[in-house]
């Protein structure tokens, strides 16, 4: 059957490819408020503004990961770049093409004069109109990261015959990505290298860690070392954090009178001689990604949508990441630019971003990832960002864990494999049954998993600073133990082909543990689901006490599909839901009526951190918002346009904002102009994950 969808901007389809085509001189968001990403599969990058402007610490052309996916540096700042026509009268003609904002200068662009297009996708290309002795001159500008590899090649491209000159002055960092520079480090130094061919290269190195700049269509390198002080990023200035640093300049490369002149920035000095081999295997990866979501949602969908899907499709390449070392293997990048691998977001992810996707192989890859770094029953909550141990503070991820092994092997049917992966999801089982670290057991009175302690975040809501919990929910979680019941459940049918026995045992502890449930968190605020029971401690027994807050957890109870609620009940935690969370971009976490709410995510990072689960929307929670409405009516015909139409325009609105992907959070509120502010991790893998996972769901009906 055929849904309609909402006929709002799409994405156009340029050799098969979504292409984002943005004209930064139309009204809307300003070109310094829109941000772009590429990933290397890596864990590195390349992040900035439409504009060009860098605005945060993490922007640069080459973020590399040293460590894969993790201690990641930012080697190339930028590349102060110019063109010069021959002379005319009154001279040469100079023309930047991109611009900065000093802390010493009053002007600070907002705008660029020659910029009249931007475009994504898996590179980035400036077209810019420049006023030339003869008339306008086109020249284009592209930046395009190497699969696989900590490198970037950023080109040129010139009318021919024009016989200008290009001035390229590599602006060099080399700096832990999270950390401004501060006057205090060890002194950066250059020398040049050049190509075996002859032409002009630079080795630009602080102590161990070095970048190699090279390319084609120089003429000449004049070494010439300067820093450039005082640059001012906008967004960290906002945020409250430092925002000003300085970045070295080795020198300029020269090109001269050439119609393409390309800069290779790499940590391995490799060059660009692989290429064509990493550019074809990334777009046939992309391309398998579309295929198979568009597939995976049936014939009946329109081209609109359809050109959504494949948005989603490609954005979700960006966080499949290769691990190096001691816990080689594949794992899901969190968010860029500042986490990294986290359990709880893989797991959750997993579905979306790789069986929807086609990539099974690499799905199984990533849950034996977390399966070997099992610990005591739990995976990790998240791998160190500077390659140290992981890190196991979480109650949910190992249930989201065994929620993929079994997603995985219902997309597949490779019960062989799955086998591999039984032996983990048992441990789990076995873990949580007889007490695991961070307090997490099954209360033998209940069967209810109970986890934690005041000083301790151990679910999704986990935002903690200076000793400080802000959302305390230690205790029995709801949707800690839908997840529970639902795993105990999923596992069971699961195993039932080979090992009935197990099946059962498991089907009990889930028959005991439905039947608590209801007890415990039917009769919420509104006529939902109470959120929490948190322990009191008594004379003879521990009294659980009901939280008062109305939060969006309960939506799991509803949309897991071995979820503890009848039809009736789902129904019921929906309409709460609807009524006092749902907003276009995502689900409030708290209800505006708390006193505890807070309807904007902004300020000082402690108010942030306050705010994060205490009001701020997240996008993400709109998928199982959308599952559970769907599965409440029986995945009837309304219920499924509805829920393509939502996340639909959730996909279509925040390409505003951050081009091509489906940023961490917004404002509770909306604005003035009645939209809601996005802010966090502009790329954030569940948002891209469950958009596109609950989409295909909405146009297939399958459930």
């Amino acid at each position: 059957r055929r849904l309609s969808t909402p006929q709002a901007a799409v994405p156009a389809v340029l050799d098969e490819h979504p292409v984002w085509s943005i004209d930064p001189r139309e009204p809307g968001t300003p070109p310094v408020r829109r941000e772009w990403m590429l990933a290397n599969g890596l864990g590195g990058y390349a992040m900035g503004t439409v504009l060009g402007v860098p605005t945060r610490r993490y922007h640069g052309l080459l973020v590399a990961a040293m460590a894969p996916p993790v201690l990641r540096m930012l080697t190339l700042a930028a590349i102060d770049d110019t063109v010069v026509f021959p002379g005319a009268e009154g001279g040469p003609a100079e023309h930047r093409l991109t611009r900065f904002h000093f802390a010493t200068a009053p002007d600070r662009p907002c705008l660029h004069p020659w910029l009249t297009r931007f475009e994504k996708e898996d590179f980035v290309r400036w077209t810019f109109e420049l006023p030339g002795p003869r008339g306008p001159v086109t020249v284009r500008k592209t930046i395009e990261l190497a699969d696989r590899r900590n490198a970037v090649l950023v080109r040129y491209e010139l009318p021919p015959g024009l016989g200008a000159r290009l001035e390229l002055r590599p602006l060099v960092a080399l700096r832990d990505f999270h950390a401004l520079l501060t006057g205090r480090e060890p002194p950066i130094t250059a020398r040049e290298l050049p190509a075996p061919d002859g032409r002009p290269g630079v080795l630009v190195f602080r102590n161990e860690l070095g970048i190699h700049l090279s390319g084609r269509g120089l003429t000449a390198f004049r070494h010439e070392p300067d820093t450039w002080r005082a640059i001012e990023l906008l967004v960290e200035r906002e945020r409250g954090f430092d925002d000003e640093e300085d970045w070295f300049c080795p020198g300029v490369f020269v090109g001269e009178g050439a119609e393409v002149v390309e800069i290779v920035a790499s940590v391995d000095a490799a060059g660009r001689a692989d290429w064509p081999e990493r550019r074809d295997a990334r777009r046939r990866r992309r391309r398998l990604m579309i295929d198979s979501a568009v597939a995976e949602a049936g014939p009946g969908v329109d081209a609109p949508a359809r050109a959504r899907l494949a948005q989603l499709a490609a954005a979700a390449d960006a966080f499949v990441v290769t691990r190096a070392g001691s816990g080689a293997g594949v794992s899901v990048i969190a968010g860029y630019p500042w986490f990294a691998d986290w359990g709880r977001d893989t797991m959750i992810s997993l579905p979306g971003l790789l069986l929807v996707t086609g990539r099974h192989d690499e799905a199984f890859d990533t849950l034996l990832t977390f399966a070997d770094a099992q610990r005591r029953g739990l995976i990790p909550n998240r791998f160190d960002d500077h390659a140290g141990p992981a890190h196991y503070n979480t109650v949910d991820a190992s249930l989201w864990f065994i929620h993929a092994c079994v997603a995985w092997l219902h997309a597949t049917g490779d019960r062989e494999r799955f086998e591999s992966l039984r032996a983990a999801c048992e441990r789990v089982v076995a873990a949580y049954l007889a007490g695991t670290d961070y307090q997490i057991r099954v209360d033998p009175a209940d069967g209810l998993v109970a986890a934690g302690s005041p000083d301790t975040q151990l679910t999704w809501m986990d935002a903690k600073r200076e000793a400080v919990v802000f959302t305390p929910r230690h205790g029995k979680a709801v949707e800690i133990n839908a997840l529970w019941i639902h795993a105990l459940r999923s596992l069971a049918g699961a195993v039932q082909p080979t090992d009935p026995d197990g099946a059962a045992r498991l089907a009990r502890h889930a028959d005991v543990a439905a039947r608590s449930f209801r007890e415990a968190f039917l009769g919420g605020p509104k006529g939902g689901l109470t959120d929490c029971l948190t322990p009191r401690p008594g004379a003879r027994t521990i009294r659980w006490v009901r939280s008062p807050e109305l939060r969006p957890n309960q939506i799991f109870a509803a949309s897991l599909a071995h979820a503890p609620l009848d039809q009736a009940e789902r129904r019921a935690v929906v309409r709460v839901v609807r009524d006092n969370l749902l907003t276009p971009a995502g689900l409030r976490t708290l209800s505006p009526d708390d006193p505890g709410f807070r309807s904007h995510y902004d300020g000082p990072l402690f108010e942030r951190d306050r705010a994060y689960h205490n009001g701020t929307v997240w996008p993400w929670l709109l998928g199982p918002f959308c599952e559970a409405l769907m599965r409440a009516e029986g995945f009837g015909e309304p219920a499924r346009r509805e829920a393509a139409e939502r996340l639909l325009a959730l996909a279509a609105t925040v390409d505003t904002v951050s081009i091509g992907q489906i940023p961490e959070v917004a404002d509770a509120n909306p604005g003035p102009d009645g939209v809601h502010r996005f802010d966090g991790c502009p790329a954030q893998a569940w948002s891209v994950a469950e958009t596109l996972r609950v989409l295909v769901m909405a146009f297939s009906g399958a459930s």
